[in-house]
């Protein structure tokens, strides 16, 4: 360790009263033997050990003290101590899923066992076993031997560590602080947060940078003992990205594309009003025209239904519709484009479904999908629709709901819902779970 001006200067004075203990002759302080009295005997005695006593506590605690904050306030010192390594990294994130990574990814393990924080962690380990300063063997001084009973040994202190992630244009500066104990280790993982600069901007795959840097917190000041930066690929917020295999709950994620907030669902749910008895939009309380709560609810989605029909949304086929790594267009690109694969026909219909207080659910049936909802709140009784054909003008409402049934009715028969081929994913259910919509305008 390299020492400062205020550690030596403690070493000075410490050891400069040593020597006048040293030198305090046999019996007493300052007795020169022929000068202050016979032997030194006029000089006033002193215990030795009560001397150093007291020097100890005034004046050792004083060294210990500036050996401690020298040592442990010293960057590179601390550098050395604490040794930080990248501990994972993702080499592709996508932006449909990106700001609920930490969801996705709970307690998220790789084939090995080990727990993968994503996007990017970093492992800090403390190598700090008892490191050097002063303490006391009782008597400070041993006449006989001449020797110092003097030991170096100083505990190490647990240590605050700090770490920090962004991407720059892309997300704010994320924070982590985290306590390391001596001969511990911690992994440390910030999480990201992307702007709607990265949601509009990019369209197609980017390479950028993320970047990562650790601090040791010491005497209120922060020290960096890391810095990285990590080639990343960041994919459009519309791709249904490829994230690691054995993610829990795979299909729920469709839910980010369900975006019930959307800003022309005002203008929508307006149109739909206008459709319904005295112009009132009304979920799960039965219109007097209604013998049962169902037929309520089926008036309402076939308002729904009529509405969406008079956009004009052309149904685009593709026999991998939603599939990973395909791109899925966001209700209200959609609404703009006027066209729309069955994924996203299905999250579209299923957003205003959500928006107006239904209980909704998306049904995943291979390489297609579709809308369901509760006839009731809370009833176990569902009905469906078949969306895509709100691309065709001259199809009725009862015959899309027949085909939604009959589609629903013939997955149930396969056993496709029991085996998991098939899924009916409960919106309800995974907004408890957390997973939240993406703020697409």
């Amino acid at each position: 360790m390299q020492l400062s001006e205020k550690y030596l200067i403690a070493l000075i004075t410490f050891f400069y009263a040593l020597s006048l203990i040293a030198c305090s002759g046999e019996n007493g302080v300052d007795g020169v033997d022929g000068q202050d009295g016979k032997d030194g005997k006029d000089a006033r005695e002193v215990n030795i050990d009560s001397l150093s006593k007291r020097l100890y506590s005034e004046i050792v605690d004083d060294v210990l003290d500036s050996l401690h904050e020298e040592g442990n306030g010293n960057g590179s010192s601390m550098a050395e101590s604490l040794n930080v390594t990248l501990n994972t990294h993702k080499d592709d994130i996508y932006l449909a899923f990106a700001n609920q990574y930490p969801l996705m990814y709970k307690d998220y393990k790789s084939s090995s066992g080990n727990i993968i924080p994503v996007p990017v962690s970093v492992k800090v380990h403390y190598n700090c076993a008892a490191s050097e300063g002063f303490s006391y063997g009782g008597t400070l001084y041993d006449e006989k031997s001449r020797n110092l009973n003097l030991k170096i040994n100083l505990p190490c202190n647990s240590k605050n560590v700090v770490v920090r992630a962004w991407i720059p244009e892309y997300t704010d500066t994320s924070s982590v602080t985290k306590l390391v104990e001596p001969r511990f280790s911690e992994i440390i993982s910030p999480t990201l947060l992307f702007n709607k600069k990265a949601y509009s901007d990019i369209k197609s795959p980017v390479q950028v940078h993320i970047e990562i840097r650790a601090y040791v917190l010491e005497n209120e000041a922060e020290v960096l003992i890391y810095s990285s930066s990590e080639y990343t690929t960041l994919h459009p917020v519309q791709e249904n990205g490829a994230e690691y295999a054995n993610v829990a709950n795979r299909h729920w994620w469709y839910g980010v594309w369900v975006t019930p907030g959307m800003d022309s669902i005002s203008t929508i749910l307006a149109e739909v009003s206008e459709k319904l008895p005295n112009n009132t939009l009304k979920v799960y309380q039965k219109y007097a025209e209604d013998e049962t709560m169902a037929m309520s609810s089926s008036r309402v989605v076939k308002a729904i239904f009529e509405v969406l029909q008079k956009r004009e949304i052309h149904y685009v086929q593709n026999e991998y519709s939603g599939g990973t790594g395909q791109k899925i267009k966001y209700p209200v690109e959609i609404l703009r484009e006027r066209q729309g694969l069955c994924i996203e026909t299905t999250v579209l219909f299923a957003s205003i479904l959500e928006a107006v207080g239904f209980q909704v659910f998306i049904v995943h049936v291979p390489e297609h999908a579709f809308v369901g909802w509760r006839t009731d709140e809370d009833s176990n009784i569902l009905d469906f629709v078949e969306t895509t054909l709100v691309g065709y003008s001259t199809v009725s409402y009862e015959y899309a709901n027949s085909i939604g049934i009959e589609k629903f009715s013939e997955q149930k028969e396969l056993g496709n819902f029991e085996s998991g081929e098939s899924e009916l994913i409960d919106l309800e259910e995974i907004r408890d779970y957390g997973i939240m919509p993406n703020d697409i305008s």
